[in-house]
């Protein structure tokens, strides 16, 4: 038998010893079972725990390790777990933990900002982070690729992805600037607002990028016309003054409005849409035409108050603008001149029907007729000038210019400067007048003038001696007087008496 199965039996007298098991206390199962639910626990929070993300602000103001909190809708969604420099120190890395589920939105459309207290476009946001603390909002969107690693934005968007509406571009060649934030109007109500701005890398406009509430995106359509609504447009025309402005917060910190001219296409158009940027509501009123030509004009004289976008007029009827102004140095006839570029609208002027070469032939028999440009003065309390298109009587030949790219159209000066020209003809005149000589010849036709004036005075003084009344002449001339006044007094008693008595005439007078 062996060792492990053998039973050895105690000596006979001797008492069997018997061994008692004794049982596993309870007591050491609790730190088993305690560390067995921390395990558990512990393995659920890991398990549960968001994703880890990193978001590159420029500033660390308002953010706090372990405190400060990412937010949607109000709602945590996140919460900053460390904040440290960039290894070049030009920016802050917020390193944060989501919630577990937001996998779903961390896509490359998804925005990051700080959360404060600013006062933008008119409006005051983040109040109630004067008080609670900043934090960090969330854009969320569910298309893109799933990254890991955001770049904050430097300030909060103006619209989210979840805001109903339709986004828009307005293409600006010199309306002016607008700032993103800017209110955007339908006659005097806000429905949007500027979302971005920027300009093109050629630099020769600006992209405004605006977004419309819904339902309000629905009125913009094809003929829709946008306008920069900023400050007041103030106009002055042969009825009065004109004021426009959107609204006070338009003329605080700016604005665009928008509207459909009546009988203008109202087709629907789809997001991302570009638009012109119209400088004022005028602007948009006036029809657009798009067949355009343009020409050089060439002037000598002063062009001061002539600037690009200068209305070119016909007869007062505007039917273009000025283009370009500039100074050119003409080597032939070694002086300078300046070349003004204006563009004319076909349409305005209704010449559609003819081709190329009929219009060719009409202009050619205008300016044969007399046709010309002129520069005259468009507001004599500013000093802006404008092209003038008119008829004029027997101005000097010339001719249509045909030439690559831009064809020259013939002018005429001035009404100012042709009344300078003949002022200047006038003076050249007069300096070949003989002004010495005649001097002279006056001088002399003075002196012999003055003596004869002696003489007269003279002549005057003797007769005024003669007819003075206490003068020997006088005293004489009375005296033949009053002997004529008493023949005549006795010529007529004579004659009554030989009218009463005719034989008086010959016997004479009777006795009484």
């Amino acid at each position: 038998m062996s060792e492990a199965g053998a039973t050895e039996r105690a000596p006979a007298g001797v008492a069997e010893a018997v061994v008692a098991r004794r049982r596993p206390s309870v007591v050491w199962l609790l730190p088993l079972v305690a560390a067995l639910i921390g395990g558990f626990v512990a393995w659920r929070t890991f398990a549960e725990r968001g994703p880890a993300i990193t978001i590159h602000f420029a500033s660390a103001e308002g953010l706090e390790a372990g405190k400060t909190k990412i937010r949607y809708k109000n709602v945590e969604v996140g919460v900053v777990e460390a904040v440290a420099l960039a290894p070049d120190l030009s920016h802050v890395i917020c390193r944060a933990r989501m919630v577990n589920g937001a996998e779903a939105w961390l896509r490359e459309g998804t925005r990051f900002w700080v959360v404060r207290a600013r006062v933008a476009g008119g409006e005051v946001s983040g109040l109630g982070t004067l008080f609670s603390g900043a934090y960090i909002g969330v854009d969320p969107v569910r298309e893109g690729e799933s990254i890991r690693v955001f770049r904050g934005l430097p300030v909060p968007p103006i619209v989210t992805a979840d805001q109903p509406g339709r986004h828009f571009a307005l293409r600006s060649d010199g309306a002016g600037a607008v700032d993103v934030g800017t209110p955007v109007f339908f006659r005097g109500i806000r429905v949007g607002e500027v979302v971005a701005s920027a300009l093109d890398a050629s630099g020769d406009f600006a992209t405004v990028e605006i977004f419309v509430d819904a339902p309000h995106d629905e009125r913009v359509v094809r003929g829709t016309r946008f306008w920069n609504a900023s400050g007041i447009d103030l106009s002055v025309g042969a009825d009065g003054f004109h004021v426009d402005t959107e609204s006070v917060v338009s003329i605080l910190v700016g604005g665009i409005g928008f509207d459909t001219p009546a009988g203008a296409a109202t087709g629907r158009v789809e997001e991302g849409t570009v638009f012109p940027l119209y400088a004022n509501r005028a602007a948009t009123q006036r029809e657009i035409y798009t067949e355009k030509t343009q020409w050089l004009l060439y002037f000598d004289q002063s062009v001061r108050g002539l600037v690009p976008g200068s209305p070119v007029e016909f007869r007062g009827i505007r039917i273009g603008e000025v283009r370009d102004v500039r100074l050119e140095l003409d080597r032939e006839r070694r002086h300078f001149r300046i070349p003004v570029l204006i563009e004319i609208e076909l349409g305005r002027i209704g010449h559609d029907d003819l081709t190329p070469a009929e219009r060719r032939e009409r202009l050619e028999d205008l300016v044969a007729d007399g046709l010309r440009a002129q520069l005259r003065s468009g507001n004599l309390l500013t000093g802006q000038l404008t092209v003038a298109l008119d008829m004029h009587d027997d101005p000097p030949p010339a001719e249509i210019a045909w030439q690559e790219p831009t064809p020259v159209f013939p002018t005429v000066p001035t009404p100012l400067e042709e009344i300078t020209d003949r002022l200047v003809q006038l003076v050249k005149r007069l300096e070949s007048v003989p002004f010495e000589r005649l001097g002279a010849d006056l001088t002399a036709s003075l002196a012999a003038a003055r003596a004869s004036l002696e003489q007269a005075e003279r002549t005057l003084a003797s007769t005024r001696d003669l007819v003075a009344p206490d003068s020997a002449l006088s005293q004489e001339l009375r005296r033949t007087l009053y002997e004529m006044t008493e023949a005549a007094r006795s010529l007529g008693l004579a004659a009554d008496q030989i009218e009463r008595d005719p034989s008086s005439l010959v016997f004479g007078r009777g006795d009484p």
